[in-house]
C-alpha cells in the first residue's frame, strides 16, 4: 500500500486570490468562496485516492479544516490537522498530541503579544501552537522571539511550535497506523520540510 501525505494550502489548494475560471471551490468563509482546487488536480486526486491512502497533513486548525467540504463524490477519510496535533478519522478525533508541557510558554507568549499593535492576529491554535500575523507593512523576519519553541515563518505568517510538533513526526505516526510499502509526501513551505525528509528517509 502507498501512503500519500500531502499539505493543503499552497500545495493542493489555493485561495480565491489566485483562482482560475475552471477551478472548483471547496471552502466558503464568511459567506464567500475562499479556497479552490484546480479541476485537473481534483480529478487526478480522485483517481489516485481510490488506489492509495491519501492523507491531508495541514497546519490548519480543526475548525479551518472542517470548513473544507471537498466535493459530493470525494472527501478524504483521514486527515492530520494543527501541524500534527490532531488526527481525524472522518469527523472523529482519533489522536490528540499531549502538549500540556508547553502550555505555560504558549500562554506566556500569547499574553506578551496579544496587545502588541504590531500584530493583527495573535492566538493559540487548538491548544497546540501560537500563530501570529504582523501588520502588512511589517516584515515577519524582523521579529525575534526568545523562546524554546520552534519559530517558523511562511509569507506574512509566524508560527511558534512546540519542538515535537512537526509534520515529520505526524508522518511517522501515520506510518505506524497504515504500515505502507511506499511513502510519498508533498508540500510547499519550510513547515513541510520535516515531512518531506521523513518520507525520503523511510522510502530509501
Amino acid at each position: 500500500m502507498i501512503l500519500f501525505a500531502c499539505d493543503l494550502d499552497g500545495t493542493l489548494i489555493h485561495s480565491h486570490k489566485t483562482r482560475r475560471d475552471d477551478d472548483v471551490c471547496i471552502e466558503h468563509y464568511d459567506g464567500r468562496e475562499q479556497s479552490f482546487i484546480a479541476r485537473p488536480a481534483l480529478e487526478r486526486l480522485k483517481t489516485l485516492a481510490a488506489q492509495i491512502q491519501f492523507v491531508p497533513v495541514t497546519t490548519r486548525s480543526l475548525e479551518q479544516y472542517r470548513r473544507i467540504f471537498w466535493t459530493p463524490d470525494f472527501k478524504p477519510q483521514f486527515a492530520v490537522v494543527a501541524n500534527g496535533a490532531i488526527f481525524l478519522d472522518g469527523n472523529k478525533i482519533i489522536h490528540r498530541e499531549d502538549l500540556s508541557a508547553y502550555a505555560p510558554e504558549l500562554n506566556r507568549l500569547q499574553k506578551k503579544f496579544a496587545d502588541n499593535p504590531d500584530f493583527n492576529i495573535c492566538r493559540i491554535v487548538d491548544e497546540s501552537f501560537l500563530f501570529l500575523r504582523p501588520r502588512d507593512e511589517l516584515n515577519p523576519a524582523d521579529f525575534n522571539f526568545q523562546t524554546d519553541l520552534t519559530v517558523q515563518r511562511t509569507g506574512k505568517k509566524i508560527y511558534l511550535f512546540p519542538p515535537p510538533l512537526t509534520k515529520g513526526n505526524a508522518l511517522r505516526k501515520l506510518v505506524k497506523i497504515f504500515k505502507p510499502d511506499k511513502i510519498i509526501a508533498a508540500g510547499d513551505s519550510e513547515i513541510d520540510l520535516p515531512m518531506l525528509e521523513v518520507a525520503l528517509m523511510l522510502s530509501e
